[in-house]
């Protein structure tokens, strides 16, 4: 899975929000997160995730 479809994924999680975050970043953080290359985002556990995406938060 390359960037942009991490990127998608991520984006497709956060819907309507999407652009309260720094979605780029999220996506390095993801990838340093992961032990094999991604094959999806769900190849992350949830609480990670979504950990890894309320530090990305740019209105907070």
């Amino acid at each position: 899975m390359n960037r942009q479809d991490i990127a998608h994924q991520v984006s497709t999680t956060l819907g309507d929000h999407a652009s309260d975050y720094d979605i780029d970043s999220i996506v390095d953080d993801l990838r340093l997160e992961a032990d094999a290359p991604l094959k999806s985002i769900d190849d992350i556990p949830g609480e990670t995730y979504w950990g890894i995406v309320e530090k990305h938060d740019t209105t907070a």
